[in-house]
């Protein structure tokens, strides 16, 4: 993702406990453990229309994320053959607790025969922490990546 495509957002995604989730049709899910944790970091996900979505890491340390560099790899197919992918790292210096920060974006169809991950190394109170994403066909979901 090119730098000028920046964007940080406040107080914009609130995470919602599993066991108070509701279906499409607003009907409650399964009944399920309540969470003992509350995510600290973790991906939103943004639909911006016609199948592009915007992926942002949510900031819910308590603190200031002093540095956050983030890319995107993988492996596309294309008939039979595989293709590893790459995209470029994009930064992010003093996230606020409660920001957001774009991270990449994807489209549902392009991406469809894709299997992406996220890479991130987050400096947090001067110790560096690398993370990366479960990987996903065609695009990401929301996931948690550090429980506090």
């Amino acid at each position: 993702m090119k730098q000028s495509n920046k964007k940080v957002v406040k107080n914009k995604f609130k995470w919602t406990p599993m066991e108070d989730r509701v279906d499409k049709l607003g009907l409650p899910l399964p009944p399920r453990k309540p969470e003992i944790g509350r995510p600290v970091l973790w991906i939103a996900i943004e639909p911006q229309g016609n199948f592009v979505k915007d992926i942002y890491l949510v900031n819910e340390t308590g603190g200031i994320l002093e540095n956050v560099i983030a890319s995107i790899g993988g492996l596309q197919s294309y008939d039979d053959d595989v293709f590893g992918i790459s995209g470029s790292e994009i930064k992010y210096k003093n996230i606020e607790n409660g920001d957001a920060v774009k991270i990449d974006e994807y489209d549902e169809m392009a991406d469809s025969d894709s299997v992406l991950q996220i890479y991130l190394k987050v400096k947090i109170k001067g110790k560096w922490l690398e993370l990366k994403s479960s990987s996903v066909k065609g695009g990401f979901k929301e996931e948690v990546l550090i429980w506090g």
